[in-house]
């Protein structure tokens, strides 16, 4: 039995058209005409539309039916957030806070009087939720919305979309990889035990974005755990040799270079850059040398380009795991486990 089910979810990019990937989910954007918005808003609404098929019939039990759906959505937005540059996710609605209400203005075009209006008011609790009246029947659905499209998605080739600029923010439309649809094809016919492997990948990563902006450090070893990941998927038949002894080289180290030479770039310059990666990963791991920009604020000139540097390796990074992984899972000699 299959169902259609429809969410509310967010980007940090601007979403303009749909997509959809075979009978599976589809995104399209909110039409905001007298919908909630802001000239100051970061994260963007989109629809999540997707189908669950039951081997029976759809749980009557609220919580089990919620469990299911939650995992769906889940795994689709974040499989979305890794083989594109574009974050996409739902709010924890079980977050309760404190904060004011800012007017629709931004900063420099306010008036004297909305300006004094912020500081005349009193913090009051916040829930995380996008809501409007009307919001439940918007999100009745028995098939896919048949999505008029007033734009085209923006396809790039593979390794340049992922190299070239790869900037996820609110100045950004949203736009796809031309692999995205094999790439995707391919996870969902893995095998169940692969799949969940390689979702735990994928999870990480997602999390590494998730606390980039607070925790540099523990984002970036995410992002060398989720490509760690990968490694252990892919079978090893011809270790390095060692010159001197002449028996097979199992390091860890090895295999990260050895598995991104193959999947990612294979030059001398790139695996130097993978080299550098790792061992930076085993400094933090094993000394404990953080990111500067985890612990100190300064703006010392030698001291930004630092923080700028190690932004640039974080990214760099993340868009390895991201290759990788689209790369993986298009690999036409890769066995399905």
């Amino acid at each position: 039995m299959k169902k259609y089910y429809k969410t509310i979810a967010f980007s940090n990019s601007i979403l303009k058209t749909c997509f959809r990937f075979e009978n599976r989910f589809q995104i399209l954007p909110v039409d905001l005409k007298g919908k909630p918005q802001s000239p100051a808003a970061r994260h963007f609404p989109v629809f999540l539309e997707y189908t669950i098929d039951y081997q029976n019939n759809e749980p009557t039990d609220i919580f089990a039916l919620g469990s299911v759906r939650h995992d769906t959505e889940k795994e689709i937005l974040n499989l979305l957030s890794c083989l594109t540059n574009h974050r996409f996710f739902k709010y924890d609605t079980s977050m309760i806070g404190w904060g004011i209400e800012l007017p629709n203005t931004m900063v420099d075009d306010m008036t004297i009087k909305e300006r004094q209006n912020i500081y005349d008011q009193e913090s009051s609790i916040f829930m995380g939720v996008y809501y409007y009246p009307g919001l439940k029947d918007d999100l009745k659905i028995e098939q896919f919305t048949d999505f008029k499209p007033t734009a085209s998605f923006k396809e790039a080739q593979m390794h340049e979309y992922f190299t070239d600029n790869p900037i996820d923010d609110y100045k950004y439309e949203v736009c796809f990889p031309n692999t995205l649809n094999t790439a995707l094809h391919n996870y969902y016919n893995l095998s169940a035990e692969t799949r969940n492997k390689v979702n735990s990948c994928i999870y990480l990563a997602c999390d590494g974005m998730d606390i980039a902006a607070n925790k540099r450090s523990l984002s970036f070893l995410s992002y060398i755990s989720a490509i760690e990941g990968l490694v252990g998927l892919e079978e090893d038949s011809s270790p390095d040799i060692c010159l001197h002894c002449n028996r097979p080289i199992f390091g860890i180290s090895q295999k990260f270079v050895k598995f991104l030479s193959k999947f990612v770039a294979g030059s001398e310059k790139s695996k130097r850059k993978y080299k550098d990666i790792y061992n930076l990963r085993s400094r933090i791991t094993h000394s404990g040398k953080l990111f500067l920009s985890d612990y100190e604020l300064s703006f010392d000139e030698d001291n930004e380009e630092k923080k700028y540097n190690e932004w640039l390796m974080r990214l760099e990074t993340l868009q390895l795991f991201r290759i990788s992984l689209d790369s993986w899972l298009r690999y036409s000699e890769k066995k399905m486990k």
